[in-house]
């Protein structure tokens, strides 16, 4: 029996092909000449003095790093950055969760509402822009008319940042709101009908019935909102010029405001870099406890 092993091991080992590897190939050279280089470049770049055209110069070791870790702006652009995450992240999910418990039940005409949830996110950044600046518009702009006030949101350190979390927030509730709706809707009815008939109520069958067991759709949608807010730049670029004070300046947008500095965006897409990785890794740390698969 052990040299039928042996000899059935053999066999196996004689029929492996290079062609799985073979396949990867295109894969390996387009990750590699478009993120991994790039991203290795990036590194080795922010301990180097470059110039405005993007060539290389001279090595500076860590004292780049320094006068930046060493100012406090940095700092209060970071604070900024975890704040618009933390308000992005908490607007798109609880909207996105009322609009998915809404649809829950499939019900006659519910098709027409569901798309109308999920509409945002087929609308690109530029004429979404142009429908918020409408809105947020100093002279004359629809929210100031509802309101009665004559506030200046885009360009204001106590309105900019809240004003363009909810612009965030409302591009991402649509595909937020699928992917919740789907979890739900996927609970099976026997659990639902169980906990009904045990007395439990549509707020008790929501707590402890569909949101555990929609718990992988949640964390990923939580951690999908987490890491695009992160990486916003094009609505806030669209929205406020980059003219907006440190205090509501997010890292994205600070970076590509220093695009013609180069050793400086080296340095803080890597700071971003590690922020959402070190965000990541907490959520991923939560993830046995939390999250329940079927």
């Amino acid at each position: 029996m052990v040299i039928k092993n042996k000899k059935a091991k053999m066999l196996k080992a004689k029929r492996k092909t290079p062609l799985p590897y073979f396949l990867t190939v295109p894969a390996i050279l387009l990750f590699g000449t478009f993120t991994f280089f790039p991203f290795a470049k990036t590194i080795l770049y922010s301990f180097a003095k470059i110039s405005k055209s993007g060539q290389f110069e001279k090595w500076v070791g860590t004292v780049l790093w320094e006068k930046i870790l060493g100012n406090s702006e940095t700092w209060t652009i970071v604070g900024a950055t975890l704040k618009f995450a933390a308000v992005n992240m908490v607007l798109t999910f609880f909207v996105a969760l009322l609009f998915a418990l809404l649809c829950v039940k499939v019900c006659k005409g519910n098709k027409l509402y569901q798309t109308l949830f999920a509409i945002p996110m087929a609308i690109a950044s530029s004429p979404a822009a142009a429908i918020w600046l409408f809105i947020y518009r100093q002279d004359a702009g629809l929210l100031n008319q509802i309101l009665g006030t004559n506030i200046d949101w885009l360009h204001s350190e106590n309105t900019a940042l809240l004003a363009i979390s909810v612009v965030t927030a409302w591009m991402h509730i649509g595909h937020s709101f699928l992917f919740l709706m789907v979890g739900f809707r996927n609970v099976s009815e026997d659990l639902i009908e169980a906990a009904t008939l045990d007395g439990a109520g549509a707020w008790t069958r929501t707590v402890k019935v569909l949101i555990p067991m929609a718990s992988p759709q949640i964390f990923y949608v939580v951690f999908l909102n987490i890491t695009s807010a992160f990486k916003s730049f094009a609505q806030i670029r669209l929205l406020t010029g980059g003219s907006f004070g440190t205090k509501t300046l997010v890292m994205a947008s600070y970076t590509a405001r220093n695009s013609g500095n180069y050793t400086y965006s080296y340095i803080y897409s890597i700071m971003l870099f590690i922020i959402i990785f070190v965000v990541t890794r907490i959520q991923f740390m939560f993830e046995k406890r939390l999250v329940h698969y079927q």
